[in-house]
Formats: C-alpha cells, sequence, structure tokens
C-alpha cells in the first residue's frame, strides 16, 4: 500500500524528520493562511475613493471619514491616516501616510521571514539527519562485525530521507516565500502610488477656491 510505503519510509528517517515535520507544516499553514489574506486585500477601491473625494469637495469632512471608517480596506486606512492631518503641511501629511504605508505592509508580511528561516534551516536539519543516518550505519557495522548490505540499509535509508526531506522542505518555504513576497512588494507600490495620489488631492484640496478655479496666464 502507499501509505504502508509513506509511513515505513518517515519511521526509516530518524529523529530529524520531527523539525522537519514541524517546519513543513509552519510552510503550509503560513503560505495557505497568507494566500487567504491577500484575497481578502482585493483591489483599489476606486468607487469608494470617488465618493469620499465628491463628499471632501462638498466640505463634508465627517462623511468622507464615515466611508473610510466603514471600509475593510487597507487602502482606506491609509487614506484616513492622511485625512485625519488634512490640516498639517503638506510634508507632514505625507510623512504620516508614509508611516501608514508602512504599518499596512509589515501586516501583509507577517509570516514572511518564518519562511525566509526556515528556507535556509530546513537543508540543515536534512543534513544532520544525514549525520546520524551514517553514523547509524557505521554503529550497525561495527556491532556486527561485518560489511553486510544489511546491516547498512538502515542508516542509509536514514541518511537519504532525511537530506531528501531537508532539501524538499527548504525549496518548498524558498518558493513560497519568493512568491508571496512579489506580492507584499506589488502590494506596497500600489499603497505608495495612492499615497502619492491622496497627497496631491489633499494639498488641492486646502487651496483657497479662488486660486484653484484661477485659470492659467497664458
Amino acid at each position: 500500500m502507499p501509505s504502508q510505503s509513506l509511513l515505513s519510509l518517515l519511521q526509516q528517517g530518524g529523529i530529524s524528520l520531527i523539525p522537519l515535520g514541524i517546519c513543513s507544516v509552519l510552510v503550509i499553514t503560513i503560505f495557505l493562511e497568507r494566500l487567504w489574506a491577500f484575497s481578502r486585500l482585493g483591489r483599489h477601491p476606486r468607487e469608494l475613493f470617488h465618493r469620499v473625494e465628491s463628499r471632501l469637495t462638498a466640505g463634508q469632512w465627517q462623511e468622507a471619514l464615515r466611508l473610510l471608517d466603514e471600509s475593510p480596506s487597507p487602502y482606506a486606512r491609509v487614506a484616513k491616516a492622511g485625512l485625519l492631518r488634512r490640516q498639517a503641511s503638506p510634508q507632514e501629511v505625507s510623512d504620516m501616510l508614509t508611516l501608514a504605508c508602512e504599518a499596512e505592509v509589515a501586516a501583509a508580511s507577517r509570516g514572511l521571514p518564518v519562511l525566509g528561516t526556515i528556507g535556509n534551516i530546513a537543508p540543515f536539519f536534512g543534513l544532520f539527519g544525514t549525520v546520524l543516518g551514517i553514523m547509524r550505519a557505521f554503529q550497525e557495522v561495527s556491532h556486527r562485525g561485518s560489511a553486510e548490505a544489511a546491516a547498512m540499509s538502515g542508516g542509509i535509508a536514514e541518511a537519504l530521507i532525511a537530506t531528501a526531506l531537508g532539501l524538499g522542505v527548504g525549496i518548498a518555504a524558498v518558493i513560497g516565500n519568493n512568491w508571496l513576497q512579489a506580492l507584499v512588494e506589488g502590494f506596497r507600490l500600489r499603497l505608495e502610488r495612492t499615497a502619492t495620489e491622496w497627497v496631491y488631492f489633499l494639498q488641492h484640496l486646502s487651496e483657497p477656491a479662488a486660486e484653484r478655479d484661477r485659470e492659467p496666464v497664458a
């Protein structure tokens, strides 16, 4: 049976399979949880921002804040951070938006350092299991007083299984981490673009109406 063969391989893998098993569970859990989290981030809520901008243009600041409060979007949270400092200088508003963007990116990156760490250490766990397996093989030979294949097969199997699993977990962690890092980078760029556009909008909104409506001199 395939399940029995897999169980037999795991039993032969030795003690190093314990940390590797924990690492594999962490890799799968973090990767799936982050994918689910990114699916909830969604796209830029342009319709919401159009409604907020129309409220602000009409002077309805509280209504605009209410619309941003009711939205679960990280883009809305960034916009709210800038709107709350609307009376500050453009540089202070920009700094506040930068901090808000960094907070959202940090939240989106949760768990990624763990994936990176597992990608680095999993092969070493496999190497540790390899050393233990080779040591076991030589101990079997010394106890039996011969170099029969049967005497060394258990230790060699333990070494190969640990090496393969260590490489497999490490490769999966690196691939998952790189993929999620690319998603985070795209999310960061969209947030920064939103923040830049929001700074310009608030700066334009704070100008006197006569100055905003002034026709450029040819």
